[in-house]
């Protein structure tokens, strides 16, 4: 996996979880909420991704040209609001990340049609994990209809990680889940770090 430059480049992740009868208001609210970050100065884009397997569950990425950029958006008129429109919505639980490696993307995440969410805590030997990670991702990428990885490390606690693979299409995906290769590499990567798999689409419009 190819590394970046740490400093230049921070990922801002917030995780919604909708309270009870709010899930369509909750997703209304976060499409106008991606909307707004992404219209920001020093915004690179992101993605929100839902997970199907868990009703009113919600993930929003943003990426920032540094920390600057991301706390001055902070200080935007009405963005507080925008934010607590949401949050009224759900549940809410916020890190910061930076991207210890990827593979080149052959699909936009945002423009993904499956997406499988890692959410990982090491209590030792991080380069084990991410060496174990890229081996994952690397059992995909040649595979046909692969758009891409990143594992993304949070700065507030260092033992969490964010990992990301995503497919052009459905049946890419599928194929790709069920293959034994993948199957072994998973079991390996769960030998190196407690983790959770989900499988997630971007939400269209956000």
């Amino acid at each position: 996996m190819s590394h970046r430059d740490l400093v230049d480049r921070v990922t801002a992740v917030e995780h919604f979880t909708a309270a009870p009868d709010s899930d369509k208001a909750l997703a209304a609210g976060v499409r106008a909420y991606a909307r707004h970050r992404e219209g920001l100065r020093g915004c690179d884009g992101g993605v929100t991704l839902r997970l199907p397997e868990r009703p009113g569950r919600y993930v929003r990425m943003d990426r920032w040209r540094g920390m600057t950029a991301l706390l001055r958006s902070t200080h935007q008129r009405g963005h507080l609001h925008r934010l607590a429109l949401v949050t009224a919505l759900a549940s809410a639980e916020h890190e910061l990340a930076v991207s210890v490696g990827s593979m080149p993307a052959a699909v936009p995440l945002a423009d993904a049609s499956r997406v499988v969410l890692v959410r990982a805590e090491v209590d030792e030997e991080p380069d084990r994990f991410e060496l174990s990670f890229g081996a994952l991702a690397g059992q995909c990428v040649t595979a046909e209809g692969y758009g891409g990885s990143e594992l993304l490390r949070s700065v507030v606690d260092p033992r969490c990680y964010t990992g990301l693979l995503w497919w052009g299409t459905a049946e890419a995906h599928d194929r790709a889940l069920a293959g034994p290769g993948y199957r072994d590499r998973l079991s390996s990567l769960r030998s190196t770090a407690r983790l959770t798999e989900h499988r997630a689409e971007p939400l269209r419009g956000a």
